[in-house]
């Protein structure tokens, strides 16, 4: 209920004069409240940047790749095929890596936080090292091919998403090494 403010007698809703003291009485006014303050400002997905909608998929696809036959070897009927992880163990590395890559798009589409905040690297330079590895394993996976195999479709969808994962952070990083 609404108050006089010289002598604090209440009044009802609406009343323009204290019947006490004769004094106006304000109409009373409620604040709206504020709006919570977020520490950041959370993304939408489709807010993700330029380079983390490039290196993202394809690191799905180099996830999904290494799963598939990626040497096979065929002596008329008998017919082997071999996957990258099968052949290459040292290649759950990169196994690892692509995991970390993927959650790091995922958490930062849905605005859930930001895997490289606090570091010695900048997030930049923390996704070009890991896009890096990727790349050089796969590479070395590529070329170390068993004796007598052939490659097959995983192995070149591999080296195409290893390839395309790094690539935005590559060019960048030419681009600074002319510019410096």
């Amino acid at each position: 209920m609404p108050a006089c403010s010289r002598c604090l007698v209440e009044v009802f809703p609406g009343t323009a004069l204290c019947p006490n003291c004769g004094a106006a009485i304000r109409p009373t006014v409620i604040p709206k409240p504020k709006p919570k303050r977020v520490g950041k400002v959370r993304r939408r997905v489709n807010e993700l940047n330029r380079k983390e909608l490039i290196f993202g998929p394809a690191t799905v696809l180099l996830l999904v790749s290494f799963w598939l036959p990626w040497y096979s070897f065929s002596f008329g009927p008998i017919s082997v095929s071999r996957g990258g992880l099968s052949q290459h163990g040292w290649l759950f590395i990169a196994v690892l890596d692509s995991i970390v890559l993927v959650l790091y798009v995922l958490i930062t589409a849905f605005g859930a936080g930001d895997l490289a905040d606090q570091g010695r690297l900048s997030k930049e330079q923390l996704l070009t090292i890991m896009t890096a590895v990727n790349l050089v394993l796969v590479v070395l996976a590529f070329l170390l091919k068993p004796s007598g195999f052939g490659w097959t479709y995983g192995a070149f969808l591999a080296l195409a998403a290893a390839i395309a994962a790094f690539l935005p952070f590559g060019i960048s990083l030419v681009q600074e090494q002319r510019r410096g």
